[in-house]
């Protein structure tokens, strides 16, 4: 969960786009995964904002890809074959839907802690859980 005027006003000019932020800390969390699986590939499906957008997605995506983050070499991304698919809304791409499902009640949860949600529950118990910082829900900032 990027929150993005929060980020903004606590970095001002040097935040960085919050969709570049949300490709790299994804990646970093899913990275420990595929190599707990043994996994040699795997492709994201972003939903298609628009061709500069998605370009520049690509781009975010191809750097972290091929010279890894400050947390994450570029040894290890390099270990597994990342491929990146942009796909339209109207697609109705189940995977997306499903993404859609699950962030509904993460972000409700995010904005009113103390409510109740049970959705959030339910889907709390799906977060990955492996070794060391990599693991839950992050928030940022």
């Amino acid at each position: 969960m990027i929150k993005k005027q929060d980020h903004k006003e606590k970095y001002g000019i040097f935040a960085e786009n919050p969709y570049d932020l949300a490709m790299m800390f994804c990646m970093e969390r899913l990275l420990p995964l595929l190599e707990e699986k043994n996994q040699g590939g795997v492709q994201l499906i972003a939903e298609s904002r628009g061709k500069k957008e998605d370009d520049e997605l690509m781009l975010s995506f191809l750097r972290i890809a091929n010279q890894g983050t400050s947390y994450i070499p570029a040894v290890r991304f390099k270990k597994i074959n990342f491929k990146l698919k942009f796909v339209p809304k109207m697609m109705n791409v189940v995977g997306t839907q499903l993404a859609d499902l699950a962030a509904y009640p993460v972000a409700r949860y995010i904005h009113n802690p103390n409510k109740q949600n049970s959705a959030y529950d339910i889907v709390k118990t799906k977060f990955y859980k492996g070794e060391g910082w990599i693991q839950g829900l992050k928030i940022f900032p």
